[in-house]
């Protein structure tokens, strides 16, 4: 074979392999590459052992220091208890900055935008109350994995919808598409109120329902309810329990009427009445929202919440199964932000999943069928999570019954009517100042005329004015010249005369 051919096989072979993907810019987890030491626990290893149920606490004044000479640009923190306010130090720069604000469980912390670069060296100090951590990640910079749970905060600027759900399963199952069709494919803004937070049995579906809520697309941080969980299959009685374990119903619905003032949602969504398969506390949930979506407007009613975040009339609530004014909402559609998966499906596959603690009770054969057999949410024929019915409404009854949204402008819609409606505005006032400015214009130009018109005419009197005085003048010339004429003339006679009397003498 020819030289020269054995040189075009070799590129064109080149040719073909793939390149690589130039500007690629994914952030790598350094965890492993970074020193980690701490003060306050025993040892530091628990931070970065990957699992998740290791934790420790301490009281107070502990230390976490992170070093990586090629600079950490992020820092992902996992508590198992909500902690609050900690102070990040640049041990270069000796600059702080404050990370903790919204006391979140699983809080990303932007280094390279908080500092302005990416730190070699940073030290996390945390000064009072118990310090429980589980685990901690750092980034170099670039964009981060899926499985990092950057939350925004609780959306107290206004909730398109907010969903009240009991436990931390029940938003992927009875309630299964509805988040990732509205938050994860619409983009709404979608908050979720959780009833109970299980703390009393355990710690670990915090984590479960934070994780499941990040799958299916929701971005904005839940509220978790410090109530009890526990399970009786009657309203009556599920209070009482309640009571017993000196939580009143009065401090229940100063909870959810505390939530909707704070969220101001457009749309709330609550439980079957009957608890879906009779449990009582989804009974509760559901009860107090019924009797609080028609005082939020009253001043008297909870007055403490309604000082705090102000009254609010609530659009509409829906409650799931509820038989009148019934609407169905359709979750086997395929969804563009999730790659064709249906709204159901990634509730099914990627949020449900998430709460490895219930993957062993009926739920997971409800969901999914004995065999697997279940791929819609059209298939399920038992608490169906796409039937609802409208229980509340201030907008008008629905017509079409296919969307929550029906008769009702979102938020981002109304800021961006409200941004149209302002540049209309704006546009209306910069046609009326360059009316304005075009009028003053014109008054100016007519007033240039008229001075310069008056100036004419006042040039056209000041020469009629000296042409008239120069016709007096020669006039008055005349009449002097006339009679000096006539005063010759008559000198002029008298000495004729007076010669002429002398020569006859």
């Amino acid at each position: 074979m020819k030289p020269l051919i054995k040189i075009l096989l070799v590129l064109l072979c080149l040719c073909l392999l793939p390149f690589p993907v130039i500007g690629a810019n994914n952030a790598a987890n350094i965890t492993q590459d970074t020193g980690v030491t701490a003060t306050g626990y025993s040892s530091a290893g628990f931070l970065t052992d990957g699992d998740i149920d290791t934790y420790r606490t301490s009281n107070g004044d502990v230390t976490i220091t992170l070093e990586n000479k090629d600079g950490i640009a992020g820092i992902y923190l996992l508590f198992d208890l909500e902690y609050g306010k900690y102070t990040i130090r640049n041990n270069s720069t000796n600059a702080t900055v404050t990370a903790g604000e919204h006391a979140m469980l699983h809080e990303y912390v932007d280094l390279a935008v908080a500092f302005g670069a990416a730190p070699t060296s940073v030290t996390l100090e945390f000064s009072s109350g118990k310090v429980r951590l589980s685990e901690i990640y750092a980034f170099s910079q670039g964009v981060l994995p899926n499985w990092v749970q950057n939350w925004h905060k609780p959306l107290e600027d206004g909730a398109d919808l907010v969903l009240f759900a009991t436990h931390g399963d029940d938003d992927q199952l009875f309630f299964a598409g509805l988040l990732p069709y509205y938050a994860g494919q619409l983009g709404y803004r979608v908050q979720v109120v959780y009833l109970t937070d299980h703390r009393n049995l355990t710690n670990s579906r915090t984590h479960e329902m934070l994780n499941g809520l990040w799958n299916v697309g929701v971005t904005a941080y839940p509220v978790f309810g410090g109530f009890d969980d526990f399970r009786i299959d009657d309203l009556q009685e599920t209070y009482d329990e309640y009571a017993s374990r000196g939580t009143s119903k009065e401090e229940l619905e100063a909870f959810v009427v505390e939530q909707l003032r704070r969220f101001k949602p457009l749309v709330a969504i609550g439980h079957d009445l009957k608890g879906e398969y009779g449990h009582g506390m989804h009974m509760v949930y559901a009860d107090l929202l019924t009797t609080a979506a028609p005082k939020l407007s009253d001043t008297t009613y909870f007055p403490d919440s309604a000082e705090k975040y102000g009254i609010w009339t609530l659009p509409k609530l829906y409650l799931h199964l509820y038989k009148e004014n019934a609407i169905s909402i359709d979750y086997d559609k395929p969804l563009s932000k999730f790659d064709g998966m249906t709204a159901f499906a990634v509730s099914q596959k990627y949020g449900y999943p998430c709460h490895k603690s219930q993957q062993w009770t009926w739920f997971t054969h409800w969901i999914n069928g004995y065999d697997n057999e279940i791929t819609k949410a059209s298939q399920i024929k038992t608490y169906n999570p796409c039937q609802f019915g409208l229980y509340y409404t201030t907008v008008g009854e629905d017509t079409e019954k296919t969307d929550f949204f029906e008769n009702i402008i979102t938020y981002a819609e109304q800021e961006r009517l409200e941004e149209e409606r302002l540049e209309q505005e704006r546009l209306e006032q910069e046609r009326l100042e360059q009316e304005r400015l075009e009028q003053e214009r014109l008054e100016q130009e007519r007033l240039e005329q008229e001075r310069l018109e008056q100036e004419r005419l006042e040039q056209e009197k000041q020469i009629q004015e000296q042409k008239a005085k120069r016709t007096e003048q020669l006039i008055w010339a005349f009449t002097v010249l006339a009679v000096l004429i006539l005063a010759l003339i008559m000198v002029l006679r008298v000495l004729y005369h007076s010669k002429k009397r002398h020569k006859r003498k």
